[in-house]
């Protein structure tokens, strides 16, 4: 990938941290406060993780513990929740 490619992936990386500091003056509900954080954060991530650690031309070994990875943090996440829900007051 030329510096023109890097270039324009931190642009796009640029462009959604303002619009995460834009979200966040919206006065929305909680929930999809939340939500939309962390839907943009998640592709901030993957871009991060396919062009700067260069994972977007590896061979699908690599894929598999990172795939077990994610759903283990998602578990784990998940599982957080779960057992602390009667102390969230939304």
């Amino acid at each position: 990938m030329h510096v023109r490619g890097y270039i324009g992936i931190f642009g796009a990386l640029l462009v959604l941290t303002l619009v995460t500091v834009g979200v966040s003056y919206l006065q929305l509900p909680t929930v999809p406060t939340i939500v939309l954080g962390l839907a943009i954060a998640s592709a901030k991530a993957t871009l991060v993780v396919l062009f700067f650690m260069h994972l977007k031309t590896e061979r699908a070994m690599v894929y598999w513990p990172l795939a077990l990875t994610v759903f283990l943090f998602a578990m784990l996440f998940a599982f957080t929740l779960w057992t602390e829900m009667d102390h969230i007051t939304l």
